[in-house]
Parts: C-alpha cells; sequence; structure tokens
C-alpha cells in the first residue's frame, strides 16, 4: 500500500464514522421525540377515558368529577369537553380511535366506552386482544 491510499483509507474510516455518528444522532433524536409523543398520547388517552367514564356514569361521578374539574359542573358542559378533547385529538389519535370517540360522543353508554377503551388500547400499545367490544362486560 501506498501512502496515498493509506490516507485515503483513513479518510473513508474517518468519513464513515463522521457518517454513523450524525446517523446516531438522527436516530436517538427521532426516538425521544417519538416517544415523549407516546407518553403525552397515554395521557390524553387516560384523561379522555376517565371523562368518558364519568359521562356514563355522571350521576355517581359527578361530585369526584367536581373535585377534579370544578369548570365542569354538569352533563352538557361535559359533552362540550369531550367534544373539544375530540377536535384536540386530531393532533394526534388514530383514524379508528377517532371514529369510536364520534360514536361514544353520540351515544354514551358502557358498550361504547368499552369499544374505546379497547381501541385505544390498541393504538397506545399495539396490544392485539381476543377480547371484542360487544363480550366485554366489566361490571360483572
Amino acid at each position: 500500500m501506498t501512502a496515498d491510499q493509506i490516507i485515503t483509507a483513513i479518510g473513508f474510516i474517518g468519513i464513515g464514522g463522521i457518517l454513523k455518528i450524525g446517523f446516531d444522532y438522527m436516530m436517538s433524536t427521532k426516538k425521544a421525540k417519538r416517544d415523549a409523543q407516546q407518553l403525552d398520547k397515554e395521557k390524553r388517552y387516560k384523561a379522555i377515558i376517565l371523562l368518558c367514564y364519568a359521562m356514563v356514569n355522571f350521576e355517581r361521578e359527578k361530585t369526584t368529577l367536581i373535585v377534579n374539574r370544578p369548570d365542569i359542573q354538569s352533563i352538557e358542559r361535559l359533552k362540550n369537553e369531550l367534544n373539544a378533547e375530540l377536535i384536540n385529538m386530531l393532533l394526534y389519535a388514530s383514524t379508528r380511535v377517532i371514529m369510536y370517540m364520534k360514536a361514544f360522543i353520540s351515544n354514551p353508554n358502557n358498550e361504547s366506552l368499552i369499544s374505546l377503551a379497547i381501541t385505544m388500547r390498541r393504538d397506545l400499545y399495539g396490544i392485539r386482544t381476543k377480547m371484542r367490544d360487544v363480550n366485554v362486560n366489566i361490571y360483572s
């Protein structure tokens, strides 16, 4: 090997190292961003599920709801809050979750709440389940 070939080889290794460092940096930045988005989505979904639960069981949960969210004192105000959450979901939720949220708002009951929760679970964690919204009874 000549001196020129050795210098060229060292240059390629150096450039490769720099490219690897740049690639690793980009990948770690993307991963950190994705992790933060996932954490935010999880927090929002948990808050939304609790609001939906309060909607289904408003009379029983009214006191707790008023303590935690003093701005929500009526079922109409709660419905407005859920509609605002639906609009907010357009930023981060899957199409399927948005569809189930719309269905819940149209017909707030235990079945539509369970369907929404299962869909959120799939969106958050990718968990496949044999549960179907029609055969899940969390109250028995």
